[in-house]
């Protein structure tokens, strides 16, 4: 997987994260955050390598459609460019603490 498509994701999950089941944040948590391979994901939750490969596509799949319908990330973004556009470090400085809380 690229690093783009990984960063994306990421970004999409902080977003989303509640809206999925304890399972897939679990994988996704695993695999993304804690960079453990299918099979040891399988051994840690007792289920088959194609279950971990599956779950990450299905999860996948969803942020991407939570984005699409909600955008909620992008909308965040486009705020967040036209904020720090205006120049004035009193708000770049609560952008900024605020994007340090949130686990961009």
């Amino acid at each position: 997987m690229n690093i783009e498509k990984t960063v994306f994701l990421n970004k999409l999950y902080d977003y989303y994260e509640k809206l999925l089941t304890q399972r897939q944040q679990e994988v996704f948590r695993y695999y993304y955050h804690d960079d453990l391979s299918y099979q040891e994901i399988a051994d840690i939750l007792g289920i088959s390598r194609a279950a971990v490969f599956d779950n990450l596509n299905r999860t996948s799949k969803l942020l991407i459609e939570y984005e699409e319908k909600l955008g909620v990330a992008n909308g965040y973004q486009t705020l967040f460019d036209k904020l720090y556009a205006l120049e004035n470090n009193d708000v770049n400085a609560i952008l900024d603490t605020f994007i340090k809380g949130r686990k961009l």
